[in-house]
């Protein structure tokens, strides 16, 4: 699968022992042949060219000001380039899941609608916003809500990789 944003899990007490050289040959890259393997194992998330809009949906609401909006999507906030791959701890991970659980998922993108539809024509996606779009913006939504439960329940930390 061709993803442009990852998600995977590992072990909280991993994080701790691995290098950040370590830690960035378990997450998987654009185009990575491991990607399919470990998603199927429910240890891998990946969205294409919807993880701005997602980002935008949980932290552009004025009703959502909760902190815990900028977790899931980016770590906490969009990394530098060369920067460190953010790494969530297992509570942040838990923290996550809690604001998604919480969250009705497609209201926050409905709400958004101007603000992703501009986002999607600045960035020249192939297809101006539309209910389609938006429909794939909920999904990814709903997957990483699921992944990040599933994370939760097993204690896990969550490494984010953007493309590069």
């Amino acid at each position: 699968m061709s993803v442009d944003h990852f998600w995977r899990r590992l072990p909280g007490q991993a994080v701790d022992t691995c290098s950040p050289e370590e830690l960035g040959e378990l997450v998987p890259r654009y185009r990575d042949v491991r990607y399919d393997r470990l998603a199927a194992a429910g240890l891998a998330l990946g969205v294409r060219q919807t993880a701005v809009l997602m980002e935008l949906a949980l932290t552009e609401n004025g009703l959502h000001p909760d902190p815990a909006a900028r977790l899931p999507v980016y770590g906490g906030g969009r990394r530098e380039a060369g920067g460190e791959m953010p790494v969530l701890s297992p509570e942040q991970v838990a923290t996550a899941f809690l604001f998604l659980r919480d969250s009705a998922l497609g209201e926050l993108v409905r709400q958004q609608d101007t603000v992703l539809a501009r986002t999607v024509a600045r960035l020249d996606y192939p297809t101006p916003w539309s209910e389609s779009w938006a429909a794939k913006v909920v999904n990814d939504l709903r997957e990483l809500r699921d992944f990040f439960a599933s994370a939760a329940a097993a204690g896990d930390a969550v490494a984010v990789r953007e493309a590069e």
